[in-house]
């Protein structure tokens, strides 16, 4: 109902969508309702959906396209599009949208060759009415090379030449065709057959655009009533120069794009741009009551006209094509507007209307994860709303920030706009809460951020607005998450959960729920956890936001790792994948299934992408991915890859305590496996107060059973005891049937290198549980490993 206005004229009591924080949160709504209406559609009949030129597309909707395809598997759904290959080159759109496509196990390329000699004499008898004899029939075919455009033409332009008739078929022996060099040559000639007024009009009509109006025409041709310039269009009608849309009457398009080149090339650069100059004009008064709709149009006659109209109203229009794009979700198109309307404005002071430009192409910029872009535009809109006053306008642009990447880059903006509203009493509610959540994250220092979100959860309470005060809880239980502090971060999670029946706070509520997930599978409560992953599934299909829908399905993929249900994490990780491929939580999370039931290659190509990927905070689950597919596989090579992978910048990302003991946690594998003690006593000072847990958010696995193989390394096998007997407690009280099967056999392993007393009988026992769990589970290089010492242990 958003991009087709029809919708709502038939369902006028259609509720608008609940408004998103997020750009591309909004824009994977909208794609992702456009795809379940097609599928949807497709119940009651097959359609099939042919999308010509696609050559012509712009990035949007080309994203689109590669949004449906992934989805449509299974569903009644047949995508047909066409392109000219010659239009393409490395740079193209397309190009990439092709390469993504042919990922795709459906996606099948057809090229399409040029006509055969049996093809060609069919065409020219079919045209002719007379079956035309071999030697014309080849010099066509050789000449054109069988290219169904120039065959066309050319076999055309023989007819209404009068060179098709009966008795030149029978009489001539040889027939010599000249084929231009290129096809505008033949387009040129059928052109030259026209009246010189109906040139001259379509030539106008060639400036406007491949697709026109009767009424376009009207207001440029001074000289031809509306009856005479019909006559004219006939003219080329009858002459398949344009063609007349079945849309709507009065609407026409040339018949092919390079007929409207040809006529736009006959034009010197003066009288194109006096020509763009008259259209522009002409269309500004035939759409004011439009405008906004029609920006885009005025925007591409008005920069081909600037040097006659100057930059005014270059810029009024690109801002409007800008604010559209945005609203549409097309935000490459935005970003386009936008861009022009700022370098239309450059040697400017700076003012209202420049910041107001930059506030909206930051939008677009981090919509495209453009994120130095991002944070200069904001940097400078920013800027000059402070020195100004203009208090409202300041703190709206980064209240909103809604990627963690942005806040932690916009920190000391943050801060800026916090005094700001301080000073001016600007009721500044959510920008304290986005400000403690910049600090929360990027400082091991939490009683700071601490105040911060307090000042927002007092502001919230005294002004009774529910909304403010279940996004503070739930970005105060993140940020708790983010140091590792389970119980206050899920106690705060719940307190926002349970206001979520009273406001429509939707991101509040699927942070909340994915925080408490978070919290309670650390904590080893599964069962509580789950309620929260289901909710957030049901939430997340709701409001078809992207970010939150993947981290829904990665809790769910979580849960079924943990409780060794493989067949439904390959099923949930394929699924996130399809909607996000690049999503690399959801990548690491599948690279571990793979490699627990033994498929090593596909693993590798998975993690080949990974290594591929630039990441911040986020490559730490990648880093803790590898680490345990080298810990499964025996592939210690792998463990080389996580050392050069982890340099110190991506190490020094993040402050948080949370992303600190990830980084250990991954290095501290490097060190187990290479027997380093000084190295593993580093990493076990570190991770030592986090025992009793799991390592959920961005691994899976339990800290105690990481602590017990580090104090082995170290040669400390009492405490290492220790630690595996609260391993062994934790993930039977949990459920975590895969964690327990793995600490069972290195608690085996540590037992046979001690060799004490009793030793070899309680390993004997661990190992035949691990064997009973791998075997149940499908763990096959678990059970190739406790096998081969149950072997050793007969022995």
């Amino acid at each position: 109902a958003e991009i087709v206005s029809d919708v709502r004229n038939q369902l006028p009591d259609l509720q608008k969508p609940a408004q998103l924080d997020s750009p591309d949160q909004a824009r994977f709504r909208l794609f992702d309702s456009i795809t379940t209406f097609l599928k949807t559609a497709s119940h009651r009949n097959p359609i099939v959906l042919v999308l010509d030129d696609l050559h012509w597309s712009d990035r949007p909707s080309l994203m689109l396209l590669q949004f449906i395809a992934r989805e449509i598997s299974g569903s009644r759904l047949l995508l047909i599009g066409t392109y000219r290959d010659v239009e393409l080159n490395r740079q193209h759109p397309l190009a990439e949208t092709l390469g993504e496509l042919s990922r795709e196990r459906l996606f099948e390329r057809v090229v399409l060759r040029g006509l055969t000699f049996g093809d060609v004499t069919r065409f020219i008898q079919v045209t002719s009415g007379f079956e035309p004899p071999q030697s014309l029939a080849r010099a066509v075919h050789s000449q054109t090379e069988g290219n169904p455009l120039f065959v066309t033409e050319v076999v055309r332009l023989l007819a209404q030449e009068g060179e098709l008739t009966a008795q030149n078929i029978q009489e001539r022996e040889s027939w010599e065709i000249r084929v231009p060099e290129g096809v505008r040559e033949v387009l040129g000639r059928r052109l030259n057959r026209l009246s010189q007024r109906c040139n001259e009009t379509l030539t106008i009509a060639s400036v406007v655009g491949r697709e026109f109006t009767l009424g376009q025409l009207d207001n440029l041709i001074d000289d031809l009533n509306q009856d005479m310039l019909l006559d004219v269009l006939e003219e080329g009608l009858a002459a398949r120069v344009i063609e007349e849309l079945p849309t709507m009457a009065g609407f026409y398009q040339f018949t092919h794009a390079l007929i409207q080149e040809t006529l736009i090339d006959e034009l010197s650069l003066t009288r194109r741009v006096r020509l763009h100059a008259r259209i522009a004009d002409a269309l500004e008064v035939l759409y004011a009551n439009e405008l906004e709709s029609r920006a885009a149009e005025l925007v591409h006659h008005f920069a081909q006209a600037e040097t006659i109209h100057g930059p005014e109203k270059l810029i009024r229009y690109s801002i409007m094509a800008g604010n559209t794009a945005l609203e549409n979700y097309a935000y490459e198109e935005s970003l386009t507007h936008f861009g022009r309307a700022l370098d239309s404005k450059e040697g400017q002071d700076m003012d209202g209307e420049t910041a107001a430009i930059l506030r909206n192409l930051a939008r677009a910029q981090a919509s495209l994860f453009l994120e130095s872009e991002t944070v200069e535009s904001v940097t400078r809109a920013f800027e000059y709303y402070e020195t100004v006053g203009d208090v409202a306008n300041a703190v709206t642009l980064v209240e909103n920030a809604h990627s963690v990447w942005e806040v932690r880059q916009l920190a000391g903006i943050l801060g800026r706009a916090v005094n700001l509203a301080r000073t001016a009493s600007y009721p500044a509610g959510r920008l304290l809460s986005t400000y403690g959540f910049s600090l929360g994250i990027t400082s091991t220092d939490l009683g700071t951020a601490e105040k911060v979100l307090q000042s927002a959860l007092d502001i919230s309470r005294a002004e009774n607005d529910i909304a403010l005060e279940m996004r503070t809880l739930a970005i105060w239980g993140h940020v708790d998450g983010f140091h590792i502090k389970w119980r206050d971060a899920l106690e705060k999670c719940q307190q926002s959960i349970s206001l979520a029946h009273l406001v429509e706070e939707p991101v509040a509520a699927m942070r909340a729920y994915t925080w408490a997930t978070n919290a309670l599978i650390s904590l080893g409560q599964s069962d509580r956890a789950q309620p929260h992953v289901d909710d957030a599934l049901v939430l997340s299909q709701a409001i078809r936001d992207l970010y939150w829908h993947t981290r829904a399905l990665n809790g769910k993929a979580r849960m079924a790792y943990l409780m060794g249900d493989w067949v439904e994490a390959l099923k949930i990780t394929d699924e996130l994948l399809s909607a996000a491929p690049q999503d690399n939580a959801g990548l690491s999370l599948r690279v571990i299934v793979e490699y627990q039931i033994g498929n090593f290659d596909e693993g590798r190509e998975r993690i080949d992408r990974l290594l591929n990927q630039q990441f911040g905070l986020a490559g730490v689950s990648a880093a803790i991915c590898i680490a345990m597919a080298a810990r499964i596989s025996g592939q210690a090579e792998l463990l080389e890859h996580l050392v050069t992978y982890l340099n110190p910048t991506v190490r020094t990302v993040y402050n948080a305590p949370l992303a600190i003991s990830l980084v250990e946690l991954a290095l501290s594998f490097v060190a187990i496996q290479n027997g380093d003690a000084g190295s593993a006593s580093n990493h076990y000072s570190i991770l030592r107060p986090h025992g009793n847990s799991m390592y959920s958010s961005e691994g899976v696995i339990n800290a105690d059973r990481i602590l017990a193989l580090l104090a082995r390394t170290m040669g400390n096998l009492s405490d290492a005891q220790s630690h595996f007997e609260d391993a062994l407690t934790f993930c039977r009280n949990a459920g975590y049937r895969p964690e327990l099967a793995w600490s069972l056999h290195d608690y085996a392993d540590m037992l046979l290198e001690r060799d004490n007393a009793g030793d070899p009988e309680k390993a004997t026992a661990m190992l035949e549980e691990a064997l009973q769990i791998s075997t149940d589970l499908g763990m096959r290089p678990l059970m190739e490993r406790v096998l081969s010492k149950r072997d050793i242990l007969k022995a």
